[in-house]
């Protein structure tokens, strides 16, 4: 009886295996290994076609916590590549170095001689880490003369690769004029109207990634929408679908500042118009704008009640994203840094390091009758109260019990050079 049963169970395995094999040799017509060298000759040949090179849209992170990148690059046959991109201070400083085409369990594109962009996401901080946690190992999915899809090794993030119609120092170029030209407008978001109803992005203060909302209540659920920039506009990592439109990538007309959708369809995949432009909140101040000098409101000493103004003035450190306080202390007039954030147009004053007093290491620090505190996240929000157009006045609210900012020097211990307590407003003249 055994005999039998053992019998029976290996001839319906034999069965079913048989079937299972004739099932793969149905859908693959060729053997594995021969589908990745067909792969890896089509990889090498599809990267030295395009007579320009090709704009690459890359994501380190596998979160795409600091968004999208962009690079350009001219790959020839002899596995020597030329690369600019976004990051560079010059685009015309090009950074040629060596890749290849290799295979494991798919074709994978290696930048296997260093490269300044390539490597920059990849490399270990410090602390031996990986920072911005990117790779340089990139599978390849598919591809064709105008457009090449791969996908990073280690994050999985797709990188899309488009065909340039001009040099790539001018791509890139093109890709830097468009993100200046938009990130100097700090829109609070974006927002276009679809089938009658408007659709709202908003950005927040790194400019990496827009968050929808798709009940409208910005207290609700929401989807994040990481972009970069292209040399046409910004494209968004995965299309976005809102109210039965899909969009994905928009160009940037500078005249009209206004973009418009590129590959928006309906829901049967008809082409569909989508112009988007910026909006922002309601009381919102651009960085421009809070620049210049203001009375600053305070006691001078740590025993006094009566208030005194002394004149300060806030000029550019960080384009958009902080300035310098001067009037402080001559000793310091551009190295104590106020932070902006586009998204409140609200200040802050931190914990910081300031340079040296008397050959000593020199700090701003914030506290309470002469009690401060040393570490990063002490410090002073500054919002603006008045509810005067075009008036500018920023009250002083602690992080913590703080009231007091100090600059103050270390040689051994804490001496003061300037205190300035029970700070009030700071009010634009």
């Amino acid at each position: 009886m055994k005999k039998i049963l053992y019998t029976t169970l290996f001839s319906l395995l034999a069965l079913s295996m048989g079937s299972c094999v004739n099932e793969v040799e149905e859908v693959f017509e060729t053997p594995a290994s021969d589908r990745l060298e067909q792969a890896m000759l089509e990889c090498k040949q599809l990267l030295s076609t395009p007579e320009y090179g090709w704009l690459i849209e890359y994501y380190p992170d596998e979160n795409q916590s600091f968004g999208g990148f962009a690079y350009a690059a001219k790959f020839e046959p002899n596995g020597n590549v030329a690369v600019t991109s976004e990051l560079a201070g010059d685009p015309s400083q090009v950074v040629t170095s060596h890749y290849s085409i290799n295979a494991s369990t798919s074709t994978v594109l290696t930048f296997d001689t260093y490269n300044d962009y390539i490597h920059f996401f990849s490399d270990p901080d410090d602390y031996a880490g990986n920072y911005y946690g990117g790779d340089f190992d990139w599978a390849y999915v598919k591809g064709d003369a105008n457009r090449m899809e791969f996908r990073g090794v280690k994050t999985g993030n797709a990188i899309v690769f488009t065909a340039l119609q001009q040099d790539i120092v001018s791509s890139i170029q093109a890709v830097i004029t468009v993100k200046n030209e938009v990130a100097d407008k700090l829109y609070t978001g974006f927002e276009w109207e679809v089938n009658g109803q408007v659709v709202k992005l908003y950005a927040g203060d790194t400019g990496s990634s827009l968050t929808y909302y798709p009940d409208g209540n910005t207290e609700g659920a929401y989807e994040e929408y990481p972009y970069g920039y292209t040399n046409e506009g910004i494209s968004l990592i995965k299309p976005l679908t809102a109210n039965g439109v899909t969009v994905q990538r928009f160009a940037w007309d500078s005249a009209t500042e206004t973009f418009t959708a590129t590959d928006a369809v309906s829901e049967t995949g008809a082409p569909v118009s989508v112009t988007m432009k910026g909006w922002y909140r309601e009381g919102f101040i651009h960085y421009d704008d809070l620049l210049g000098d203001y009375t600053l409101r305070y006691i001078s000493s740590v025993s006094g009640t009566a208030y005194t103004t002394r004149t300060v003035k806030l000029v550019e450190n960080v384009k958009n994203e902080s300035y310098y306080i001067q009037g402080l202390h001559n000793s310091f007039p551009n190295n104590i840094r106020v932070t902006y954030s586009k998204s409140t147009s609200g200040l802050a004053i931190d914990y910081q390091s300031i340079g040296r007093y008397n050959n000593n290491p020199a700090f701003v620090v914030c506290g309470s009758g002469h009690s401060f505190f040393t570490a990063a996240g002490t410090g002073f929000d500054l919002e603006n109260i008045s509810e005067e157009e075009g008036k500018i006045v920023f009250k002083f609210y602690p992080m913590g019990s703080a009231t007091d900012i100090y600059l103050v020097y270390n040689s051994g211990g804490y001496g003061l050079i300037a205190g300035f307590y029970k700070l009030d407003t700071m009010t634009k003249k």
